[in-house]
This record gives structure tokens, C-alpha cells and sequence, in this order.
């Protein structure tokens, strides 16, 4: 009689640690309302825990054409934005450090033939550039 009730509490056990994990499962796996708004709170959680960055570097240009190559290419390169300043020659970026870098940013910059970050661009890079963007004396 013992054997029976031990084997009885084991299969009953064993269906019992089933049932919770498929539960535990279909909760990963974004089944029910209460486990989507767990997800969608623990995704708003994340996002406001992202630490933007914003710097500022020296970018040479020269026209309105500029602008809108320098703040593209800033942005196409992980800047969530970017704001090239003709006059100051200088360009804001704000972005997440875990996507890209102020060095990534600079270096397109320098293949797309915009001296940045007090680098030169390669002439050959510079000169790839519409003759209203040439900046060089």
C-alpha cells in the first residue's frame, strides 16, 4: 500500500512539474495578456536604460551640399541624429555608445572625403567630391 501511494505522489509529481513548465514556457514565449505586458514593460524598461551620447567634432565642408552628405552619413552610421554647423564647421552627434562610435562616424566621414576629428581625408576621397564641396585651398 505504501508502494502505491509513493507512485501515485511521483506520477502526480511529475504531471504537476509538466504543467508548470509548459506554462513557464508559453509565459517566455509571449503567450497570454499578463506575459505581454511583463514583455512590453521589461522593452520599456531596456529603452530608457539606453545612455545616449552626444559629441561634437570638427568636420570640414562648404555648402548646403555638405550638409546633407555629413549629417546622412553620420545618421546611415548609428547617430540616432546629427547636426552639421557650416559656419563652426562642426557636427553634434547623439548616439549609443553599443552601436557605434564617434571613430566609426569619423572615419565614413573620412572615406566620404570630409577631413573630421582633425584627420585629413585622402586626396583621393577628397577629390571624389562635387567641385561645390571642395573645401581645400
Amino acid at each position: 500500500m505504501k508502494t502505491e501511494k509513493f507512485l501515485l505522489l511521483l506520477v502526480l509529481t511529475g504531471l504537476f512539474s509538466i504543467t508548470v513548465s509548459a506554462q513557464h514556457n508559453h509565459a517566455a514565449m509571449g503567450g497570454g495578456s499578463s506575459s505581454n505586458m511583463n514583455m512590453n514593460m521589461n522593452q520599456d524598461t531596456h529603452a530608457s536604460m539606453v545612455h545616449l551620447k552626444t559629441e561634437t567634432l570638427k568636420v570640414s565642408g562648404k555648402c548646403q551640399m555638405c550638409i546633407a552628405r555629413i549629417e546622412k552619413i553620420a545618421t546611415e552610421n548609428g547617430a540616432a541624429s546629427a547636426d552639421w554647423d557650416l559656419k563652426a564647421q562642426m557636427l553634434t552627434i547623439v548616439f549609443d555608445p553599443s552601436v557605434t562610435s564617434v571613430d566609426n562616424i569619423c572615419y565614413k566621414l573620412l572615406k566620404a572625403g570630409h577631413d573630421s576629428g582633425g584627420i585629413r581625408a585622402k586626396d583621393k576621397a577628397y577629390n571624389s567630391l562635387p567641385e561645390c564641396c571642395k573645401y581645400r585651398n
